[in-house]
């Protein structure tokens, strides 16, 4: 669309990642761009029927009205298998159209008496991320006299969505520590997750206690003259790829990227988020990093509880433990070793946890539950 400033709306994007309150302004110039008016990030909860989240250019009083009357009554949200679909569940972008006809929606009450009021006639669905029951899209709609959304608001809506995935994946991954109205600074020490601020060349200008003892334990990451690395020379050439890629001197070219750091025994145990970020509230004295990178040990501190997993599947007690003997890196045969049960019944608990997950394979199967869990494998 024509003004619409990219690098601006990259600032924007991966300072909510930081700064949730941002997402606001991020979701206006998006709307802006794709011929959109309104947006909400929608928190909602396929079976507590729990909704929230953060609006533009919408009455807080809406968001209200929807809690209280209108989110077990919206066509765009319900679904008849909440598990079925949740397994199913892909980071896509689609219309309300893509979803039920429109003749259907404009029928509905939810259409007439929530909608309607407030000239939204046409919504685009961005989906960023699930976990649990719960999910978070971000819509944009605009009113009946601007129509559907065409292939060149859906394109340039589309070419967007990995920016809004990776922001949002990063700001998950810091949320659990951010102080109530705090930034990256109020973060930073708390965190979990290794967490690095640098420059577009890698120079490591703070970095928490986390990202301290992954490079001091040179095994995925290392410290190699103040720059942040990765041990594996091609994840290194790959590292400093995306590190300088969110520094860009040109602005319109700064982007974010993820991937996966080998450690010292080769396999792919770590995972490592880089983002451009924005130079204001990082509370640093001297001049601002660019870039903030996390890394993520996908193999400390992962565990799924059994009845967790029971609930969400309806599996039984020896099937929910086979599952989680899996998880944990057994193979069936160990599995029936150390929860003392056969092999052919090992094989049949399996079959029914397939069946039960809608999975057929069990690296689908582990890939599932790390989801659940809340790390993201890509």
């Amino acid at each position: 669309m024509a003004g619409f400033n990219q690098s601006e709306f990259l600032d924007l994007v991966y300072g909510a990642a930081l700064e949730p309150s941002l997402w606001a302004p991020a979701m206006e110039r998006y709307a802006d761009a794709i011929g959109g008016e309104k947006g909400w990030l929608s928190l909602l909860d396929l079976r507590g029927g729990g909704a929230g989240g953060i609006i533009a250019r919408i009455d807080p009083c809406e968001l209200d009205r929807y809690s209280s009357h209108y989110a077990d009554r919206n066509p765009l949200h319900l679904v008849a298998d909440p598990d079925r679909w949740l397994r199913s569940w892909a980071p896509r972008v689609l219309t309300d159209e893509d979803w039920m006809p429109k003749s259907d929606l404009v029928a509905s009450e939810y259409y007439n008496d929530f909608l309607k009021p407030q000239d939204i006639h046409s919504c685009l669905m961005v989906r960023l991320a699930v976990r649990g029951s719960e999910t978070a899209t971000i819509n944009i709609t605009r009113g009946r006299r601007r129509g559907q959304f065409d292939f060149a608001d859906l394109e340039l809506a589309r070419s967007l969505h990995p920016h809004l995935l990776r922001a949002f994946d990063l700001g998950q991954k810091l949320a659990t520590d951010r102080a109530l109205g705090g930034g990256l600074t109020a973060v930073f020490d708390a965190s979990p997750h290794g967490l690095f601020l640098t420059d577009g060349e890698g120079r490591v200008q703070r970095m928490n206690a986390a990202g301290e003892a992954m490079a001091m334990a040179r095994s995925g990451l290392l410290l190699a003259g103040g720059r942040l690395a990765a041990t594996d020379p091609a994840a290194a050439r790959t590292l400093q790829g995306l590190v300088a890629k969110a520094a860009a001197r040109d602005a319109s070219a700064r982007a974010g990227g993820s991937t996966s750091l080998p450690t010292a025994n080769g396999t792919a145990c770590l995972s490592a988020t880089v983002a451009p970020v924005r130079a204001d509230g990082l509370g640093l004295l001297d001049a601002p990093p660019v870039v903030i990178v996390c890394v993520t040990d996908l193999a400390a501190g992962v565990r799924l509880p059994e009845q967790k997993l029971r609930d969400i599947f309806s599996l039984t007690t020896a099937e929910a433990r086979l599952a989680l003997a899996l998880f944990e890196g057994e193979t069936v045969r160990e599995a029936a070793l150390s929860l003392r049960i056969s092999r052919f019944t090992a094989q049949n608990h399996l079959a029914r946890v397939f069946e039960k997950t809608g999975t057929n394979r069990q690296a689908v199967l582990i890939k599932l539950m790390m989801q659940i869990v809340g790390v993201n494998l890509g």
